[in-house]
């Protein structure tokens, strides 16, 4: 049997914004989905020092923006439905 390695450590930053998040409730999916979205948005590892400012400020508004965009959506299609009696 192959040796399975080192384990990870998890010291990168996107592993230290998972755990800053994780005890807001956050998906370890759904932030790491925004936090490369965000990174697209601000032009790669650059946009770091946005993301880390002010204790994440910028990821939690980006998640709950997201979030709350979703609800949204389907808020409308319930919507749609009752009204067309899907």
């Amino acid at each position: 049997m192959a040796p399975r390695g080192r384990p990870r450590k998890r010291l990168g930053r996107i592993d230290a914004a998972i755990d800053a998040m994780t005890p807001f409730g956050f998906d370890e999916s759904l932030v790491r989905k925004t936090v490369n979205k965000l990174l697209k948005e601000y032009g790669g590892n650059e946009g770091w020092a946005f993301i880390e400012d002010c204790g994440y400020k910028e990821l939690i508004e980006a998640i709950l923006r997201d979030l709350e965009s979703n609800d949204e959506g389907t808020t409308n299609l319930q919507e749609d439905c009752t009204n067309n009696e899907c």
